[in-house]
């Protein structure tokens, strides 16, 4: 029988950054409109699981400056660096995660990361938490042309595992996390955010927390070995 597969997301599962990640965002946009939003009703969740140019190019939506892509990404990147200078990554990381990952190795399940962080900030974030030696696949958004919700990612991961999509789950928490996971055909865990307005329909199962993840997980790997 063919090797199952487990494969996370980064921020917001891992490590409960995306919360952080979308607060910053909303205060450089404040920043930028001098120090007050557009509207006081603006519904920003459209900013959460975007990277790269995709993130510049939402922000420009709600920025009344006009700004090259390039000089937004250039003052973004130097805002956002200040605000992560002092952040320890051991008060964000889920611990429990590491009862998943043990089960999972001896229960001879690969381990993955699918991040749409660049792959030095995946390593020093897993390093930091002590558990980076526990994946067999570390894969950035950097590796392909269009991230999340591009299903490319996964397919990739999937690839380098030498796993089928059947046999694989994936945990996730933003929309297009989910939608990437989902259209490369692998079934997926939702950890539930409630803080951000963030769709989680599309995924098969919703934890709480990585206890009851664990929990799904195991059901899941038993269900399909029936």
């Amino acid at each position: 029988m063919s090797r199952q597969a487990i494969i996370f997301d980064m921020d917001g599962v891992i490590v409960d950054t995306e919360f952080l990640d979308y607060r910053i965002q909303k205060e450089f946009i404040a920043q930028e409109n001098g120090g007050v939003s557009k509207d006081e009703q603006i519904d920003y969740s459209s900013l959460i699981g975007r990277s790269y140019d995709d993130l510049y190019r939402t922000m420009q939506t709600f920025i009344y400056q006009e700004h090259s892509l390039e000089s937004l990404k250039e003052k973004f990147q130097v805002f956002n660096a200040e605000r992560y200078q002092a952040l320890d990554y051991q008060e964000l990381f889920r611990s429990d995660i590491k009862a998943i990952l043990e089960e999972a190795k001896q229960e001879g399940r690969l381990l993955a990361v699918a991040s749409s962080s660049e792959y030095e900030h995946i390593l020093e974030v897993l390093e930091a938490c002590g558990i980076a030696s526990y994946f067999d696949v570390i894969y950035s958004g950097e590796f392909v042309k269009e991230s999340k919700p591009n299903p490319e990612i996964y397919r990739n991961t999937l690839t380098k595992l030498g796993v089928s999509p059947e046999r694989s789950l994936a945990i996730e928490d933003s929309s297009h996390g989910i939608k990437a996971a989902k259209r490369a055909g692998i079934q997926t865990i939702a950890y539930r955010e409630i803080r951000m307005n963030i769709d989680q329909s599309e995924a098969d199962y919703l934890g709480e927390n990585m206890l009851e993840i664990r929990k799904i997980i195991t059901t899941h790997f038993n269900n399909i070995d029936k």
